[in-house]
């Protein structure tokens, strides 16, 4: 998979690197773990050498036909449907995609059910929604890098 594309649910494995990135994790608390139940989630928390449990609503969020694509492609074959995006980024929905209403509340049903503090290993979209439910931050801000712990 190349990078830059919105992987959202694609169900993809670790790549080398982000196999050893993982390995050299060191989270440093005795913490419950939850984990998203998506293969690069799951691979994640196994190499830092964690028991977790999957909470399935901790899935990244589902960019339905844009998913697999970079921004650059989305433009190409959708430019209106783009330019909505750009114009309401948490509140226009392309067809076939989560809403983000929909993938917040999902989000925030799966922190009800983490025994807290707690680590919790899953994606960028869900990292968001995370911090403003616990934090009030403004999810739109947010930004992490790949296996970067985030601390709230």
């Amino acid at each position: 998979m190349k990078q830059g594309v919105f992987l959202g649910s694609l169900d993809l494995k670790l790549s080398k690197a982000g196999r050893e990135m993982a390995a050299r994790l060191e989270v440093g608390v005795n913490w419950p773990v939850y984990a998203s139940p998506l293969q690069r989630a799951v691979e994640t928390t196994e190499a830092a050498g964690l028991t977790y449990e999957v909470i399935e609503e901790f899935r990244e969020i589902d960019y339905g036909p844009w998913e697999g694509l970079t921004w650059a492609e989305i433009e190409a074959k959708w430019p209106e449907e783009a330019r909505l995006k750009m114009e309401d980024w948490l509140g226009y929905c392309v067809d076939g995609a989560e809403s983000w209403e929909a993938f917040r509340g999902r989000v925030s049903r799966g922190l009800a059910r983490c025994h807290q503090p707690c680590v919790i290993v899953a994606h960028l979209a869900v990292n968001s929604v995370l911090r403003e439910l616990l934090t009030g931050e403004p999810a739109i801000g947010f930004r992490q890098g790949y296996c970067e712990i985030v601390k709230l």
